[in-house]
């Protein structure tokens, strides 16, 4: 019986865990002592695979893990993970009875829900063992929350029983736009609300509003004493740019292989719609990558992939399951050669931030969408292991 890793793959995904700690010890580095850090591991770890992920980062020391939905804490807690895990999308009443067996962390949107999940009846909570939750603020966001001056709606549910408001938090929506007038209103509307409840006695011990631009843009004004830095802590810069003006180290990188070489001669099409048109004669290489595997279609004929150090232009439109590239000026190319597709340690021109701008989008964008059928190879201290063998990293 094979492995999945003894299968032979056309392309893969190679992800560093070793840049991963670094970024975390870097982020680190710019709080202030006692300042937390939770690792947003939602949509599979940004694309990364959740659960190696989550057991690097507990070995570089993050404090807390958060999810989008309960499903995704629920499976790290059936792999092993035993870190403090915050759902971050709001829950709901048929979530309660999962939330306390998985030790999972709720986020409340409303008194309504709060008090359900507090009552007596309700198969959670009991006097002996109250359900840690964390309130969400909506600060001007206008996704989820209370409404930032609805101070008397926070208080009733810090007054309900067999519940431990842990933390409130908020989040910001223009926070990678360092020129916008918003955040400064969104940080004055989360101070008021931790003021308030200062004033009553009834401030949480944790309170977060700071995601990855606001943690290496704006620390000193924006940290409270915990702080959500997702893209950044994945070695994406969070305005953008590449290189980025922090040290940090992508994480992920793109590679596949040639699969077909073939000489094209002048006035012939390439790809479909043949939006491409050869103007001479060129020698074409057909890379096992498309956007089947997350590989955006874009527009036809733009970008590159490396080959052999050089870098061959895509030609017309990237297919489902692979592209063609113009090898003309790559004499030695084989098949079975290395492409490399997104990967920033190698150059600039196929860095996530640079493929995501080409792509009018965002790196979280670009690597959401890697497809689940590109095999995830780890590195980590010196091992290399797949997706399906990652046992190791917990040791």
């Amino acid at each position: 019986m094979f492995s999945l890793g003894e299968i032979p793959r056309p392309n893969w995904i190679e992800i560093d865990l070793d840049n991963l700690q670094s970024n975390i010890r870097y982020v680190r580095s710019l709080l202030p002592p006692g300042v937390k850090i939770l690792l947003p591991v939602k949509a599979d770890a940004y694309g990364h695979g959740s659960l190696a992920i989550s057991f690097a980062a507990m070995d570089a020391g993050i404090d807390f893990l958060g999810v989008a939905h309960l499903f995704e804490g629920i499976a790290l807690r059936e792999n092993g993970v035993k870190a403090r895990i915050l759902v971050l999308g709001p829950s709901t009443e048929s979530d309660f009875q999962f939330l306390q067996k998985n030790n999972l962390t709720p986020t409340i949107s409303n008194y309504e829900i709060a008090k359900k999940l507090s009552t007596p009846h309700s198969p959670l909570p009991t006097p002996h063992s109250p359900q840690k939750i964390h309130i969400k603020i909506d600060t001007g966001m206008h996704r989820f929350g209370i409404k930032y001056d609805n101070f008397d709606e926070v208080k009733k549910i810090c007054e309900l029983p067999n519940l431990e408001v842990e933390g409130i938090y908020s989040h910001l929506a223009t926070a990678d736009m360092p020129e916008h007038f918003a955040m400064e209103k969104q940080l004055a509307r989360f101070d008021k609300m931790v003021e308030e409840l200062e004033k009553a006695g009834m401030r949480p011990p944790l309170c977060h509003i700071a995601n990855s631009p606001a943690t290496l843009l704006f620390a000193s004004k924006t940290h409270y004493n915990m702080v959500r830095p997702g893209i950044a802590l994945y070695g994406y810069d969070p305005i953008g740019k590449f290189p980025s003006e922090f040290p940090i180290k992508p994480v992920l990188r793109l590679r596949s292989t040639v699969r077909a070489l073939r000489e094209v001669e002048a006035d012939e099409g390439i790809s479909y719609g043949h939006f491409f048109v050869a103007k001479k004669n060129m020698r074409v290489a057909t890379v096992a990558i498309g956007y089947g595997d997350g590989y955006l279609r874009g527009e036809p004929s733009k970008g590159v992939i490396f080959i052999r150090d050089k870098a061959c232009p895509i030609l017309g439109r990237v297919c489902m399951d692979a592209c063609m590239v113009d090898v003309s000026e790559v004499p030695d190319v084989e098949i079975g050669d290395i492409a490399e597709c997104i990967n920033g340690e190698f150059s600039e021109q196929i860095s996530v931030e640079s493929f995501a701008a080409e792509h009018k989008t965002i790196s979280y964008e670009i690597t959401t969408r890697m497809a689940r059928r590109l095999y995830r190879i780890y590195r980590y201290k010196g091992k290399v292991s797949g997706w399906d063998t990652i046992s190791w990293v917990k040791a």
